[in-house]
Formats: C-alpha cells, structure tokens, sequence
C-alpha cells in the first residue's frame, strides 16, 4: 500500500496554495504576505488528519490521533511566535519551546503507535542510535561558539529532543506498517534537516545559506505532511 484514497484530499491542494504562497513570501522577504499565508498551513494540515481518522474507534488509536492533533497545535504556536522573532527575540525562545513540546508530542506518539511492541535490546538499540548521537555531536560543536549563554542551554537540549524523535521514527520500522513507517521516518528526518537549516542560519554569522527561508520552510512544510500522512496510515489501515 502506497497510498490511500481520501475524500478530503481537496484540504491538500488549499495546502499546497498556501504553501506556495508563504514559500513566495519567504522567497521575496515580504513579511505581510508571510502574515498572510503561514497561519493556516498547519491547521489545514490538523483538519486533514482529524477528518481522516475522526471515525476510529479503538481507544490506543484514539489516543494516537490526540497526541498528534496536540503535536500539531504546539507546531501552530511555534509557527506564530517565530513570525515575530525579529520584533523581539523573547518570540525565538517561546517558538522554540512550542517546538520542543510539540517534538515530545511526537516522540509519545511515535513509541505508543508501536502498541505494546518494545524497543529491543538495549545494546542493539545503543547501536542503532550511534548515527543519531553521532549527528548530536558534530552540529553541537559546529555551533557551540556562536550560542550566547542562553542558547547554550537551550540549543542543545532542543537537538536532544528532536533527535530522539527522528530515532523512535526509525524504531517504528518493523513493527508497523511499512508504509507507515516509511512517511514517519522520512517526515522526521526532514524536520531535522529543516531545523539545523535554521539554526545555521541564525547563530553562524560568517556562513550564508541561499534561500534559507525558503528551503526551511519547505522541508518544514514536507515534514509535517509526510509524519500526518504515515500516522494517517497506521491509524487507518493497522489491525491492532
């Protein structure tokens, strides 16, 4: 299975207008076309998902479709504050925190949506985390110079947690659907893309990324459709 036929797939194409129109914005720094477009691409993202799952009725993958639709909300709320960053920069640090939330959001998901299947040994578990780790390290200490003694903090715990996210993505693999897993994990290692694209961006002064705006709010954009998508799947199509 590829693919699922929705009737709501028309929410996708207002997405994708959306989507166009905030990347153009991105694209020409215009701030009141931004204004206009980012608000309503997460939640028409959100009403997506919950008319695709709204009619199941057991209760771990009624608990699933809450945790994501919270992911989400959190996700909007970054969305909002890092709109205004540059008013004041107290707006970075609370998008950053909304972020956080909404990446724990996920991570709860991810590890529930395995429904009573564990991780693994902790040993072949250490051992497929080691790229993950070994991705911690290297952008932590390409950025640890440029972070001020709040970032400090703040940075590395946030590269923690999305870190951790994208591992129990890639622990789905196996043990839910294919395709499922497949999106979840794809989905998840773009937000990790999207956010050091960012954070380049932001804290290294002497390197210039082209387009950086543009290229992060795509694969942020991809991200979060491909993780609804796969966790549609599962939610969908699973028999347990």
């Amino acid at each position: 299975m590829k693919y699922f036929q929705s009737k709501y797939t028309w929410l996708l194409y207002v997405l994708a207008f959306f989507a166009l129109l905030n990347l153009y914005a991105n694209y020409q720094y215009d701030f009141v076309l931004e204004l206009a477009s980012k608000p309503f691409l997460i939640p028409l993202l959100g009403i997506y998902f919950y008319l695709n799952t709204r009619e199941v009725i057991q209760s771990y993958k009624k608990s699933l479709t809450n945790f994501i639709l919270m992911a989400l909300s959190l996700a909007w709320i970054g969305d909002i504050f890092l709109l205004f960053q540059k008013e004041n920069p107290l707006f970075f640090i609370l998008g950053l925190g909304s972020f956080l939330i909404s990446h724990i959001l996920y991570i709860i998901t991810f590890k529930k949506s395995l429904h009573n299947k564990g991780l693994g040994e902790s040993k072949k578990l250490l051992i497929r985390a080691i790229p993950f780790i070994g991705s911690f390290i290297l952008m932590l200490t390409f950025l640890y110079k440029w972070l001020d003694e709040v970032m400090i903090f703040a940075v590395p715990i946030y590269m923690l947690v999305i870190i951790t996210m994208a591992f129990m993505a890639m622990e789905r693999t196996g043990k839910v659907l294919k395709t499922s897993a497949e999106y979840v994990f794809f989905g998840a290692f773009l937000f990790m893309v999207s956010d050091s694209l960012l954070a380049i961006d932001i804290f290294v002064k002497n390197l210039t990324i082209p387009f950086a705006p543009v290229f992060v709010m795509a694969t942020y954009l991809a991200a979060q459709l491909l993780i609804v998508y796969g966790m549609i799947i599962q939610i969908k199509f699973s028999l347990n």
